[in-house]
């Protein structure tokens, strides 16, 4: 473990630190400011990172390359006539050790006077087709990475990327919260890691708290691992703190326990 506990945020922004060492940098986290600072830009970067995804080939592309097979030209057809073939054993016209033999099948096609495209023709124009084809794609693939749209925000991120987003953050124990929220789009989203697995029969439930101290339900958080994250339900707007409590699966109209977190908003 690294002995100064500073240069660890980029890895726990990453979730890249193991039980050890996200125990001792989470206790440390809770005291530093800077720490503190270093891990919500890092975090918000990685976000910003995972939207950068490879766009979808459109679905139409392929229409597209079939339709562009089926215009490729084929090769013209080599007329064969029987005039050129000899009947008798004359010499000078008999077919030479150096000319190819006739496929097998194309020959009695050749006695009837039909046309023929050789073996190596039709292998060409499959080529053909297939190289046709892989630049239809490839052209279709260019082209939506170009002018697709830029990628849309998930709800969290939205949040986080609001212009008066503010962050706070709350721990106990193993235990860590935060709180991303906007006053101006009314919103929060809750991130919490060292969440135990709630009870039997029960869930974590997330209040708006208002300043009337009455609090209001605002969804839930399913942990997985110890980590959860989740967009509260609700308008924020009269919210004054944030609480998760544990409920009766399917939540109660009012918290029946005491908070395992209460975040004070600004």
């Amino acid at each position: 473990m690294s002995p100064d506990l500073h240069h660890l945020s980029g890895a726990y922004a990453v979730d890249a630190l193991d039980t050890d060492e996200r125990s001792a940098f989470e206790q440390h986290l809770s005291l530093c400011s800077a720490c503190q600072s270093d891990v919500h830009e890092l975090t918000e970067a990685a976000h910003a990172l995972a939207a950068l995804t490879e766009a979808a080939p459109p679905a139409s592309l392929r229409t597209a390359v079939l339709a562009g097979i089926g215009q490729v030209r084929p090769l013209p057809p080599l007329v064969v006539d029987d005039a050129a073939q000899p009947v008798g054993g004359d010499a000078s016209t008999a077919p030479t050790h150096d000319e190819p033999e006739p496929v097998a099948g194309e020959g009695a096609a050749v006695a009837r006077h039909a046309k023929v495209v050789p073996l190596f023709r039709r292998r060409t124009t499959w080529i053909a087709a297939a190289a046709a084809a892989a630049v239809l794609a490839v052209g279709g693939v260019g082209v939506d990475a170009w002018t697709s749209q830029e990628p849309e925000l998930t709800a969290v991120q939205e949040v986080q990327q609001a212009p008066d987003s503010s962050t706070v953050t709350s721990s106990r124990g193993e235990l860590s919260a935060e709180l991303t929220y906007s006053r101006e789009l009314g919103r929060s989203a809750i991130s919490m890691t060292g969440v135990p697995p709630a009870p039997d029969g029960m869930t974590y439930q997330l209040w708006y708290v208002g300043t009337d101290e009455v609090a209001r339900s605002a969804g839930f958080i399913e942990p997985d691992d110890g980590r959860g994250q989740s967009v509260l339900e609700g308008d924020l707007s009269r919210a004054a703190a944030v609480g998760v409590t544990v409920e009766p699966a399917g939540g109660s109209d009012a918290p029946t326990t005491e908070p395992i977190v209460v975040l004070a908003l600004g």
